[in-house]
């Protein structure tokens, strides 16, 4: 949380995408910051109490499938949304393992979004340490 407000990370290499996200969830009066990959999104963790996490799978620099596993080494709780276009069996059962809290295949449907996120929100709120 910060300023009383729950905080997103929104990880995307796509510009519009990120902004989308950002837009989206200040309606739902919680805040957005945004890394355009994992590396970026890494620095933005270590300064920022996140609450949840959504981030693009293919990306340049740090994949998404490598910060989800870079947040496990940290044994970070931070519920992680997957968002990708190139979903194939193997590779969603890859990301099924590493524990991640939902997949979700573009476009972007914030239908979809908007409620999945609420409840990482909730399950976070459940599961942090106070």
């Amino acid at each position: 949380m910060i300023n009383g407000k729950p905080l997103i990370l929104a990880v995307d290499d796509e510009e519009n995408i990120r902004n989308l996200i950002t837009y989206t969830f200040e309606e739902y009066d919680i805040e957005v910051k945004t890394a355009e990959n994992g590396k970026a999104a890494i620095t933005i963790l270590e300064q920022n109490p996140v609450d949840v996490i959504i981030t693009d799978l293919l990306m340049p620099t740090m994949t998404g499938l490598a910060l989800i596993r870079e947040m496990k080494k940290r044994k970070s709780s931070i519920p992680i949304i997957i968002i990708t276009a190139y979903g194939n069996t193997e590779m969603v059962k890859e990301i099924i393992a590493e524990g991640v809290f939902r997949l979700i295949e573009k476009p972007l449907d914030f239908e979809i979004l908007v409620p999945i996120v609420q409840d990482a929100l909730e399950y976070r709120n459940k599961h942090s340490k106070k």
